[in-house]
């Protein structure tokens, strides 16, 4: 979803564009763009030192997103080990600067009242997820190496993104079921949701624009659940119908859905730790990206209607 929107954007700035795509990955999200394509892994630095070797920038989006299972060697292996072998390559031919796409959960969050921001501690360890702890550690892998030696690295930390192009779905699977009046109701938390598409803009931007060494949390509205969704039904032109469940069912449901899980060895669709995230109020402050990287702040109903539009265009809900 966002490498798709990178691309494009960098194109719209002027850029000449290389991307890599996994072995055998589809290219339907990046077909008729002008741009070369190569096949690839990032832990393969022979591949890295030859592609990477006639570029002047990198933008890393690359990153295994999934929360289940918990912990898994492989996630570390592409989070932070393909981190530093980007990094390594980058520094071996002098690249100009390296963008790497990291999480707002690598700082703590706040409430409505008072968000957090880049000055906060990491408190992701307490969800104990693979995901969440590598990308902390790539993160500070990378600021150590600006801090020792003059790397020239800035991390950008999006929230919860939604937008075209999600052709997993992941981010937009809620909206898809919502839509089909299939989801069975929500928690009491809430997230600080972005436009992907924003998100895209202010990266290809900090190939030129902010500080070196620094994060940039990319967001946008901070919304409980339950006023994503009664937005979100607005812009669906649908009754806003579901109701907010009390968080020990959910922590129960979750619970038991591991159990299940593991037994199975089929990932659940709500496992224990995504309960307990669901109760969990993730609100940022983005003011640090908007004033240094131009960030945009278009209104998340937007965002939700370009979404949903692109699963009807591309075959994932009647058009």
């Amino acid at each position: 979803m966002l490498g798709a929107s990178v691309t494009r954007e960098a194109l719209a700035q002027g850029y000449q564009v290389k991307t890599q795509i996994l072995p055998g990955s589809s290219t339907k999200v990046l077909d008729g763009l002008a741009l070369e394509i190569v096949e690839g892994n990032i832990l393969d630095t022979t591949f890295l030192d030859r592609e990477m070797a006639t570029c002047q920038f990198v933008i890393n989006i690359a990153a295994l997103t999934t929360i289940w299972p918990r912990r898994h060697e492989s996630i570390h292996a592409v989070n932070l080990q393909g981190v530093k072998n980007i990094a390594a390559i980058a520094q071996k031919h002098g690249l100009q600067r390296m963008i790497q796409i990291g999480t707002a959960n690598s700082f703590n969050h706040g409430t409505k009242e008072k968000p957090g921001d880049e000055n906060q501690p990491y408190t992701g360890d307490q969800f104990k997820m693979d995901y969440m702890d590598s990308k902390y550690e790539a993160q500070c892998h990378l600021l150590d190496l600006h801090q020792k030696e003059n790397f020239p690295i800035i991390v950008l930390n999006p929230t919860f993104m939604i937008g075209p192009f999600d052709s997993g779905p992941t981010s937009g699977r809620m909206l898809l079921e919502l839509y089909k009046n299939k989801l069975p109701g929500f928690a009491g938390g809430g997230k600080n949701f972005v436009y992907s598409k924003d998100v895209a803009l202010a990266t290809v931007n900090a190939l030129t624009k902010g500080r070196e060494g620094q994060c940039y949390i990319v967001g946008n509205e901070n919304l409980y659940f339950g006023e994503m969704f009664r937005k979100a039904a607005e812009v669906f032109e649908q009754p806003f119908r579901i109701k907010q469940f009390p968080g020990f069912v959910i922590n129960i449901v979750g619970a038991l859905n591991s159990v299940v899980a593991r037994l199975t060895g089929k990932a659940p669709q709500l496992s224990y730790s995504m309960a307990k995230m669901a109760s969990v109020k993730q609100f940022y402050s983005p003011q640090k990206a908007r004033t240094e990287l131009g960030l945009p702040q278009t209104p998340i109903e937007h965002a939700i209607a370009d979404c949903i539009d692109w699963y009807k265009v591309n075959g994932y809900l009647p058009n």
